[in-house]
C-alpha cells in the first residue's frame, strides 16, 4: 500500500523485450516432437493447435498487425520445428480483459494467456500446472535464474500447487543519474556519498551549466524519492516493516524516514529539488530533460535513459551516468521492488494443456526461438548485427510478435537492439535493473505478495483516506508547507484515521503467513 511495486508491467517487458539472449538446449533443431497419428512411420505427422491470447504486451504499443504472408511464414516455421499451430486471439484494443473474460467464461477455444494470481487464479480460471512442468518444462524451470526464485513463489499456493509461469523479476529500476559532461565542465566527481551529493547540488545550483537559471539540480518525485532514495536512511528498503513489537507498521513510522524528510525538506529550501517536483507528471519530466535543463535526477530509470537521444540531438556531448557507488548514511539508497504475481497462465478448460507447455518450454529452450515468435524470421524480418553479445537489429515491422507465447524478463536481460536510441536504457537494464549490491529489500519482500488483500480491505475500510493522507502531508513537509517539528502530530493523526487497524490487519496477515 505504501510502497510503490516496482516490477516490470507488460508494456515495460515488451519495452525491454527487443533486446534478449537465452540459454541454448541440447534438443537438435528442426526435429518436430509432434508425435505421428498412426503407426506406420511415413504416417502425416499429427499438429496440435494451441490458441494463444496476445495480452502479453507485444501488440499493446502499437496499432500495427502482422501482414498475413509473414504470420503465417512463422506460423509455419514452429510447425515444421516443432508439430505445433499457434493460433493467435488478438485482443481488442481498450478491451482487452473483458475479452479475456468472455473467453474464459465460454466453451471458445483458449489455452495460454497473461494472468495473475489475485484474479486468475482466485476466481478458479486457471489450472495448475506442476506436473506438466515436471513432464515437459525443464528448459522453461532452467532458464529463470535462481536468485528469483520468489517469483515462483508467488505463483505458487501454501499447497504447493504452481499456477503460472514467471514473466517478471524483482528489479530496482530507479536510480541516481547525473549529467556527466557537467561534472566534468565544473571539475566534480562522481558523488558517493550524501554529503557529496549535496554539494553537486549546489555546484548545479550556483553554476548554473543549462544557463539563464535553466537549471534543475534534482528532479524527482515522491514515489521516486521513496523507493530510489529513502532507503539510504534505513536500515531496510523503503516499505512495510516489522517494529521490535512485532507489529507490521508503514515506512513513515521509520525514524530513518523522518530522517529521510527533514535531509529533502533542507533541499527542498536550498532550491536543489525542482520546485514543481510533486505537481509535474512524468511527461512534464521527460520535456525538462529534453530541454537541457536536468542536472540529476532521481527517477524510474527510462524518464532519463529512453529519452537521452532525443537531447543529444540539440546537445551532442549530453551524457548520463548513475551514481553507482552513492550511498546514504544508513547504505543503499535503492529499494528492490515487490515481485508480481502475475505470469503466464494455462486456462482450466484448456484443450491441450500438454502441446501449450511443449510450446512455451520450446520458445524458453533457445533465445532464437524466442527471436522468431517476437521478431519473425531471421535474416528477413530482423538479422544479428553481434551474434555473440545478441545485439539484433529490425529489418521491417512485416510481422508483429502475434505468436509470442508469453515474455520473459530473463531474456529481455540479455539482450540488445541495434539503436543508439536503446543504448542508454539496455545499459542500465544490464548494470543496475538487478544488481543486488546496490538495494535494500523491504522488511516484508518475501511474505508480502501472499497476503489477502481483500480481507485486509474489509478490516481497514479507510485504507485509501491513510494513503492520501501520507501522501499529501510528506510532501507538505518537503515543501516547507508543513514544518518537519509537527511530524509526531502527523502519526497521531494518522492514528485517528484508523491507522492502528491498518496495524493490526497487516500484522495478522503477517503473522498467517509466517505460521505464528
Amino acid at each position: 500500500m505504501f510502497n510503490r511495486k516496482m516490477t516490470i508491467s507488460a508494456a515495460a517487458a515488451v519495452l525491454l523485450a527487443g533486446a534478449v539472449t537465452g540459454c541454448t538446449s541440447g534438443k537438435e533443431e528442426g526435429k518436430p516432437e509432434a508425435s505421428g497419428n498412426g503407426t506406420n512411420q511415413g504416417a502425416a505427422k499429427k499438429i496440435e493447435k494451441v490458441y494463444v491470447y496476445a495480452n502479453f504486451g507485444n501488440l499493446a504499443s502499437s496499432n500495427t498487425v502482422s501482414k498475413p504472408e509473414a504470420l503465417e511464414e512463422v506460423k509455419k516455421y514452429v510447425i515444421d520445428k516443432i508439430g505445433i499451430e499457434i493460433v493467435p486471439i488478438i485482443p481488442p484494443k481498450g478491451s482487452e480483459a473483458d475479452k479475456l473474460n468472455v473467453l474464459l467464461s465460454s466453451n471458445e477455444p483458449l489455452d495460454i494467456f497473461a494472468g495473475s494470481m489475485a484474479t486468475h487464479q482466485s476466481n478458479g480460471a486457471v489450472q495448475p500446472i506442476g506436473d506438466l512442468l515436471d513432464k515437459y518444462g525443464s528448459n522453461i524451470r532452467k532458464l529463470w535464474p535462481a536468485d528469483w526464485k520468489t517469483s515462483w513463489d508467488a505463483l505458487t499456493t501454501s499447497d504447493g500447487k504452481i499456477w503460472g509461469i514467471p514473466t517478471g523479476a524483482p528489479v530496482a529500476g530507479n536510480g541516481v543519474l547525473l549529467r556527466e559532461d557537467w561534472l566534468k565542465k565544473l571539475n566534480l566527481q562522481m558523488p558517493k556519498t550524501i554529503d557529496e551529493y549535496e554539494q553537486v547540488l549546489k555546484a548545479f545550483k550556483d553554476q548554473d551549466p543549462a544557463g539563464s537559471g535553466q537549471t534543475i539540480p534534482l528532479l524527482t518525485d515522491l514515489a521516486s524519492l521513496n523507493d530510489g532514495f529513502a532507503a539510504g536512511f534505513m536500515d531496510i528498503g523503503y516499505g512495510k516493516w516489522v517494529d521490535k513489537d512485532g507489529k507490521v507498521k508503514p515506512p513513515q513510522l521509520h525514524p530513518g524516514y523522518r530522517d529521510f524528510v527533514a535531509k529533502m525538506a533542507d533541499w527542498y529550501k536550498k532550491g536543489y529539488i525542482f520546485k514543481e517536483a510533486f505537481s509535474s507528471n512524468r511527461t512534464r519530466q521527460i520535456e525538462l530533460v529534453k530541454q537541457n535543463r536536468v542536472a540529476s535526477g532521481v527517477v524510474w530509470n527510462t524518464t532519463i535513459t529512453a529519452n537521452e537521444h532525443l537531447l543529444r540531438q540539440n546537445v551532442p556531448e549530453a551524457k548520463y551516468g548513475v551514481a553507482a557507488e552513492l550511498k546514504g548514511p544508513a547504505g543503499n539508497l535503492t529499494t528492490l521492488g515487490g515481485v508480481s504475481t502475475s505470469g503466464i497462465m494455462i486456462n482450466k478448460n484448456a484443450k491441450n494443456p500438454e502441446a501449450a507447455v511443449k510450446l512455451i518450454d520450446w520458445v524458453q529452450s533457445d533465445i532464437n526461438n524466442y527471436f522468431t515468435l517476437f521478431f519473425g524470421i531471421e535474416g528477413k524480418h530482423w538479422k544479428y548485427t553481434d551474434k555473440d553479445k545478441k545485439i539484433i537489429e529490425g529489418l521491417n515491422t512485416d510481422y508483429m510478435g502475434d505468436l509470442i507465447p508469453g515474455l520473459s524478463f530473463a531474456y529481455t536481460v540479455q539482450y540488445e537492439k541495434n539503436d543508439p536510441a536503446f543504448t542508454p536504457q539496455f545499459d542500465f537494464i544490464r548494470n543496475y535493473i538487478t544488481k543486488m549490491d546496490r538495494v535494500k529489500k523491504t522488511a516484508l519482500a518475501d511474505s508480502e505478495f501472499m497476503f489477502d488483500t481483500k480481507t485486509i480491505t474489509e478490516k481497514v475500510p479507510t485504507s485509501g483516506d491513510i494513503t492520501r493522507m501520507i501522501e499529501q502531508e510528506t510532501i507538505k513537509f518537503i515543501t516547507g508547507a508543513r514544518p518537519i517539528g509537527e511530524y509526531d502530530k502527523f502519526v497521531e493523526e494518522l492514528t485517528k484515521a484508523g491507522l492502528d487497524k491498518w496495524i493490526d490487519a497487516y500484522t495478522a496477515e503477517y503473522n498467517r503467513v509466517k505460521g505464528k
